[in-house]
């Protein structure tokens, strides 16, 4: 291994297991974080701009999209079966919520 990549290495292993999510995991943070407050489900870009704000950087719209669709996949969130307007685009959308407010709906 040269310097450059053991440093990356040791510094990895600095973070811990805890302190090293996926940008998945920070996607279903922003989600999660938005339903216990209250905040219902969310669109792909009300996603990306609370991630955006919440993070301090840039998410591109594809990415959030992608991470939704695994996140969905592994049962993680769900897509709401009706539909509502985005709040920030206006468009008609399929929004998605975690599985566990979904579960306290139904009860």
């Amino acid at each position: 291994m040269n310097n450059t990549t053991n440093t990356s290495a040791q510094s990895l292993d600095a973070l811990g297991m805890s302190k090293r999510k996926s940008q998945g995991d920070l996607v279903y943070d922003v989600v999660r974080a938005h339903c216990v407050a209250g905040g219902g489900d969310m669109s792909g870009r009300e996603i990306q701009a609370e991630y955006e704000a919440v993070h301090g950087r840039r998410i591109d719209s594809g990415t959030v999209s992608a991470r939704v669709n695994a996140l969905v996949t592994a049962k993680r969130l769900v897509r709401s079966a009706g539909t509502r307007k985005c709040t920030i685009t206006g468009a008609d959308i399929h929004p998605v919520l975690v599985v566990a407010q979904q579960a306290r709906l139904v009860n």
